[in-house]
């Protein structure tokens, strides 16, 4: 099965980051104790200041897994409070063959 490869962006006003980032840093711990997660690594854009994440998934059912766990409506549900809306935009990605 292959893996799913993925970039989630949050754009974010600087005085919301700290609020935001913490949010984030402390979803992060649970997403990396998933059985299906490989990678989870959170990032600020230098550009932008939006904050980035870079994703792993053994496969499209651990992904499932991931946005199946309760946990993670809980994140955008708190996420999108401190944003007053939205969230984060995914690009799904494919290796070059």
């Amino acid at each position: 099965m292959p893996q799913i490869d993925l970039i989630a962006t949050i754009e974010i006003r600087e005085d919301l980051l700290p609020e935001a980032a913490a949010l984030l840093l402390d979803y992060g711990q649970g997403v990396r104790a998933e059985p299906g997660n490989l990678r989870f690594e959170a990032y600020q854009d230098r550009d932008s200041g939006a904050m980035v994440v870079v994703e792993r998934y053994a496969s499209a059912e651990g992904f499932e897994a991931h946005l199946a766990n309760p946990a993670n409506a809980e994140f955008n549900a708190k996420l999108a409070a401190i944003l007053g809306g939205g969230g984060s935009t995914l690009q799904m990605l494919e290796p070059l063959a």
